[in-house]
């Protein structure tokens, strides 16, 4: 049986534990991830935590989905599901997943994008979520789909994962960044 990281109860980074789960088989439009690197967020800190528990009357023991935590991949495909076409077995890739603090991951296919060869495999895990909002937001603010040569943009947290993002992506565009961040 695979390895994943697991918890049982609240706390800091000493509550997660390796434990042996079933290897989990890919639906329709999902492929199963040999797992080479994923990142964690803050997100997920705060589950394994219990910020995200609720407020008053929350839960003495987590509540952990059946798929675990993590959700930023990159690694190889080493089984489809049916109907899946875009992916093979053998394709590096990074993206989102399910239960990436794992040996295996299961992924849909549409949350997956190939791995450029230079692009090394701790750097492909980081960027799923942070690269995704930092798209988003720009696309909200007009940055993304034209370009932004003449716009100033205020980046407030320039240096963590979705404000470095978001630099590079508007300066890609043209755009005059100002960032900020902290000690």
């Amino acid at each position: 049986m695979p390895a994943a990281i697991r918890f049982d109860r609240y706390g800091g980074p000493e509550v997660l534990a390796p434990a042996q789960v079933p290897r989990p088989e890919p639906a329709a439009g999902q492929v199963r991830l040999a797992v080479v690197a994923a990142g964690v967020n803050p997100v997920e800190w705060k589950i394994r935590r219990g910020d995200m528990a609720g407020g008053d009357g929350a839960r003495a023991e987590p509540l952990t989905a059946s798929r675990g935590l993590g959700t930023d991949v990159a690694g190889v495909v080493d089984a489809i599901g049916p109907g899946v076409t875009a992916l093979a077995v053998g394709d590096e890739v990074f993206g989102r997943a399910h239960d990436a603090y794992a040996e295996h991951a299961l992924a849909d296919t549409d949350d997956l994008v190939a791995r450029p060869a230079g692009l090394p495999w701790e750097v492909a895990a980081s960027l799923a979520i942070s690269g995704e909002t930092a798209y988003r937001t720009l696309g909200l603010l007009g940055v993304i789909g034209r370009e932004a040569v003449g716009t100033t943009l205020l980046v407030h947290g320039a240096s963590g994962g979705v404000g470095t993002v978001a630099v590079q992506l508007a300066a890609l565009r043209g755009a005059r960044v100002i960032g900020t961040a902290g000690p």
